[in-house]
């Protein structure tokens, strides 16, 4: 009914119809008018006539009227100029410019839409929602009521329409108030598969027109021996239209009362999210002690803006009360939470940021006055255009500043400048060279470094210092792949070399590493010039990097790949690389992967490093997927041999394995364990079980973890989510 036929609309039928017709009757007329108030219309029917004994204008036999973008079908169409009434019969059916489409058996409305009467209504939304009613009154104009209500946006049965829906809301009454912009029930029944299973006497929702609204959002009820019985009762509050706040009181019999909150905003120019918690409970120190009614909190906040077409600035704040806060209320299960803020540019090849950033370890042997402060951390990149000198040839030029400071143990400041030039070539014959001349030079001032050692707050360490590098490197690369297909089989063989000069010894004991510890060799890093992640450590020494890589595809779907590799140094570098690295000796572990997808739904990965002495696997990685939706095995398989392991990380072996199966349309059931094979125990284990369909969501979740830290002791867990189409969602566990 709204906006469908207008008073416009309708007094310029009559007028057309007196100024063409003088009153006569018109078969079969296609009438384009052009409407009072700048409201254009077509009406198309087989009989146009106009009653002025009557004052009627009818139009009968299927008629069409389009206006605005709505459209209007009907058997018979009136407008009564007396009464400035417009009545429709027969086979309504009002379609919108938004894809809605009304169907009634008559509709009566004033030529102002303001009152309004409409017998057998039935709309389907353009996402399929369906609401039907038996009668209809609008008054007003913007307020209509519906008696006999019923609404829901799950599809029908195609085989029994008249079967009821998975679920409905049926209501004595309906009233949409289009001024509150609310959607009321009253007496009103939630039913599945047309069983009432829930009565409420009043409720409602805003309407689709409503973006956001303040107002309490669905509770979330659940219990663990942490929390004992929890509810969470969140409560939305919009404060303007480019801010709004969430606030989530978490009540538990355990832990009291816990005051959660997200905040966000946008700006013309950037956005802010600031999320955080605060409660008194008690909490175990890292002593083992119980600290009674102590403040515990947290704060999650990241904020990012532009400043013109180059230049951003932001932020990232992650910071907790206590070092098992977050596991404990569920909050995340980070490790280590990473503070930033940045000011970064991009223009052309060139690349500019300057950082700060502050730790956080949660771990119980993380000490906190040991945790490294970097204030500044600046970086610039630049690539030059091609062509510089030789044909292809570039040149570039990564410069960067650290400083790094503790509240206890040593200091580092550090200028580092890393310039290259790089040539290509490809010869008449195919193969492929690239030519790299490359020099780091680095600049240290420290405090308290003890040459050698990994200590970083040693016992009767010296004061300030000086330490200076310059290391030239020169490598030439080539590779020469060769191809060859046979009907749908396509194969490359690819050769790789590289030989690669630099000077021995390049790493004094007096330059601390800082950014260069977390080191891994493998088929990725293999043909790096530095294979370490940072710019404390260098890959210094002479070598030849050597491997083979073939891909191969079959068809429009198969394909695989392999790739084996190793490198040799003239002279061991053990001042870099650490026992049980796979550089350590002149002739480096073995290192490849091997893939494989050969047909749809199968996905393999295997990554290894060998021993190069015994072929035996020091480092091992499985990734496979097998199976379509209707069941599906995920393996995942993680290896690393006591010798070939580092301070970092100690002998592990983990196996995790998680299977889904999609058993019908909409039911799919879950399982997920994940196990420490060299400790022969289980991490993790849980098993779902979900519903989906086009308007209703159901899952649960029972979950064992065995995690344990302090306070945080292994538990069991159950989650259940319910989610209905258009009024929101309900959990608990």
């Amino acid at each position: 009914m709204q906006g469908g036929l207008g008073r416009a609309a309708a007094a310029a039928a009559v007028i057309s119809v007196v100024l063409l017709f003088g009153g006569s009757e018109a078969a079969a007329q296609d009438v384009n008018i052009d409407a009072l108030e700048n409201v254009p219309a077509l009406i198309t029917a087989d009989q146009l006539t106009y009653d002025e004994e009557n004052g009627l204008v009818i139009a009968s036999g299927n008629v069409e009227i389009s206006q605005e973008g709505r459209v209007l079908l009907a058997d018979k169409v009136t407008y009564n100029l007396n009464s400035d009434i417009v009545a429709a019969e027969g086979n309504v059916t009002l379609i919108e410019p938004s894809g809605d489409t009304v169907f009634a058996d008559f509709i009566e409305v004033t030529g102002d839409l303001k009152e309004g009467f409409v017998r057998d209504i039935r709309v389907l939304m353009a996402d399929n929602t369906r609401i039907a009613a038996a009668s209809g009154t609008r008054s007003g104009g913007n307020r209509t009521e519906f008696r006999k209500g019923v609404f829901s946006p799950c599809e029908l049965c195609r085989d029994d329409p008249s079967r009821a829906p998975l679920w409905q809301i049926k209501a004595n009454e309906v009233i949409h108030d289009q001024e509150a912009q609310d959607i009321i029930y009253r007496d009103a029944w939630l039913e599945f598969f047309g069983i009432p299973v829930l009565y409420t006497p009043y409720f409602s929702h805003p309407d689709p027109t409503v973006d956001r609204r303040s107002g309490f959002l669905a509770p979330t009820i659940g219990s663990s021996d942490f929390l004992g019985t929890a509810t969470t009762i969140p409560y939305y509050w919009v404060i303007d239209d480019d801010k709004d706040l969430t606030i989530a009181p978490l009540l538990s019999t355990e832990q009291g009362i816990n005051l959660t909150g997200e905040y966000r905003q946008l700006f013309e120019n950037g956005k802010i999210e600031i999320a955080g918690s605060a409660t008194i409970a008690d909490r175990d120190e890292r002593g083992g002690n119980i600290a009674d009614d102590r403040f515990r909190g947290h704060i999650d906040a990241e904020g990012q803006f532009e400043l013109d077409d180059t230049w951003r600035w932001g932020f990232d704040v992650k910071r907790t009360s206590d070092d098992t806060y977050l596991r404990a209320f569920d909050f995340d299960t980070e490790r280590t939470l990473t503070s930033t803020a940045y000011l970064e540019g991009l223009k052309g090849r060139n690349h500019a940021a300057v950082r700060g950033l502050t730790y956080q370890g949660l771990r119980s042997s993380d000490v906190d006055a040991e945790t490294p402060i970097v204030v500044p951390l600046a970086d610039y990149n630049f690539i030059s255009e091609p062509g510089v000198g030789l044909p292809g040839a570039r040149y570039t030029v990564d410069a960067n500043l650290q400083v790094l400071t503790r509240e206890e143990g040593r200091d580092s400041r550090r200028v580092s400048l890393v310039s290259g030039y790089h040539i290509p070539y490809t010869s008449p014959l195919g193969d492929i060279y690239e030519v790299t001349a490359q020099v780091q030079t680095d600049g240290y001032w420290t405090d308290g470094v003890v040459s050698g050692s990994s200590d970083v707050n040693p016992s009767g360490a010296p004061g300030s210092d000086t330490e200076g590098r310059v290391f030239p490197q020169l490598a030439v690369k080539w590779r020469y792949p060769w191809a060859r297909r046979d009907g749908p089989v396509q194969q490359v063989i690819e050769p790789i070399f590289q030989a690669v000069l630099a000077p021995n010894g390049s790493n004094p004991g007096t330059i601390p590493n800082e950014d260069s510890l977390d080191f891994e060799f493998d088929d990725t890093n293999l043909f790096n010039l530095n294979r370490f992640a940072g710019n404390d450590r260098v890959d210094s020494g002479s070598r030849v990097d050597y491997g083979v890589k073939w891909t191969g595809t079959f068809g429009s779907e198969g394909a695989a790949g392999a790739f084996i590799g190793q490198s040799y140094r003239f002279s061991e570098n053990r001042d870099a690389f650490s026992e049980g690295s796979g550089l350590e000796d002149n002739e480096s572990d073995i290192v490849g992967r091997v893939l494989l997808q050969p047909f749809e739904h199968v996905d393999f990965l295997y990554r290894f490093r060998l021993d190069k002495d015994d072929f035996n696997a020091d480092r091992s990685e499985v990734d496979l997927s097998l199976g379509p939706d209707a069941l599906n095995l995920d393996l995942s398989y993680f290896f690393i041999d006591q010798e070939a392991s580092d301070d970092e990380f100690d002998e592990r072996e983990e196996l995790q394995i998680a299977l889904s199966s999609r058993v019908t349309e909409h039911w799919t059931v879950g399982f997920r364990h994940r196990r420490d094979l060299f400790e022969d125990s289980s991490l993790e284990t849980a098993v779902s079980l979900a519903y989906q369909d086009e308007c209703f969501l159901i899952e649960g979740v029972a979950e064992r973890s065995f995690f344990e830290d302090r306070d945080l002791e292994a538990e069991d867990s159950i989650f259940v989510r319910i989610v209905f189409k258009h009024l929101g969602e309900a959990s608990g566990g």
